[in-house]
């Protein structure tokens, strides 16, 4: 029986995982059929902590594979994130037409968001003058209270001069 299943790499604490497909009775960092993806769960910032080919694993699957429970998890994670993606490739487009399509797909949905935002701020807009006319009042009244020292040490003593000579 083949199993897809994850195979241990990296360092002590430093967890890697290779998603391999094996025959069940491999050990389990031992000898794979095929490596079809990595798994690596202290990727940080833009690092790619999961990659699946889903067209190798479902290959698997139809040909009798039975994937782990992790394995499970994983690809329906990567499902998830690459829902756009993997429709466009159904449909016969080429990788770099599908990669400006959803370059196209994400600016559209900033711009939506974008709207959403100034649709917010017109509405907040009279308490933002009100907000920012009270602010000018305290900037103004803290401007003339910095103007005086603050201290008896730093007011000049009697009969010295306020300036530097």
């Amino acid at each position: 029986m083949v199993t897809v299943r994850l195979a241990r790499h990296g360092a002590k604490k430093i967890p890697f995982y290779h998603v391999t497909v094996a025959e069940k009775s491999a050990k389990r960092d031992g000898r794979f059929v095929e490596r079809i993806g990595f798994y690596n769960p202290i990727a940080r910032g833009a690092e790619e902590s999961l990659r699946i080919d889903l067209s190798r694993f479902d290959y698997w699957l139809a040909n009798g594979a039975q994937p782990s429970e992790r394995v499970r998890r994983l690809v329906a994670r990567v499902r998830q994130t690459q829902p756009v993606a993997e429709e466009i490739e159904a449909a016969g487009v080429s990788r770099p037409v599908a990669e400006a399509a959803a370059v196209a797909a994400d600016a559209e949905d900033a711009a939506h968001a974008e709207d959403a935002a100034d649709a917010e701020d017109a509405a907040e807009a009279p308490a933002a003058e009100a907000a920012a006319v009270g602010e000018a009042t305290v900037a103004a009244q803290g401007a003339a209270a910095a103007a005086e020292p603050a201290t008896d040490a730093e007011r000049p003593a009697a009969g010295e001069s306020s300036t530097a000579p």
